[in-house]
């Protein structure tokens, strides 16, 4: 992957007609080479198993007193009603 990359680097820095030698040089598998000149990036991605990124979501706990509070007055009615 970091053979990948460093071509990517170089090619931000050439014409195209250097881009096209330096991918042709570069030690690469022939499917990374036709995503980059494609610039599939999906394709790429796939083949260098990049993972997606990951989301996380905090939620507050909800108040285990006011629960407690509320089972036990149901329980209250019940018995009462």
């Amino acid at each position: 992957m970091s053979k990948v990359i460093q071509v990517l680097e170089a090619m931000a820095q050439l014409s195209n007609a250097d881009v096209a030698q330096l991918i042709a040089q570069a030690d690469i598998t022939a499917e990374q080479a036709e995503a980059v000149i494609n610039k599939d990036v999906t394709s790429l991605e796939r083949q260098l198993d990049i993972c997606p990124d990951v989301y996380c979501l905090l939620v507050p706990a909800e108040d285990d007193e006011k629960e407690e509070d509320d089972d036990a007055s149901d329980i209250k009615s019940i018995v009462n009603g």
